[in-house]
């Protein structure tokens, strides 16, 4: 009887020696892809306002339109 409460203890242990080192694992990957998604949205922001500069730029002096 003894036997097995330690073998439960051991592996509750364990158990949890998994789970925290899981829930670091995830936490360290949410954190690159939350970091990387927030890099490419700036750059498809700025690569938006450069096109509509480009486009504003392009209309405003076009006297080929008129």
């Amino acid at each position: 009887m003894e036997n097995a409460i330690y073998w439960m203890i051991l592996a509750g242990f364990v158990g949890m020696v998994i789970y925290f080192i899981d829930e670091w694992r995830m936490e360290k990957h949410y954190e690159k892809g939350y970091w990387a998604g927030r890099s490419a949205g700036w750059k498809a922001s700025n690569e938006h306002q450069e096109n509509i500069r480009k486009l504003k730029s392009r209309a405003v002096f076009d006297y080929d339109k008129n």
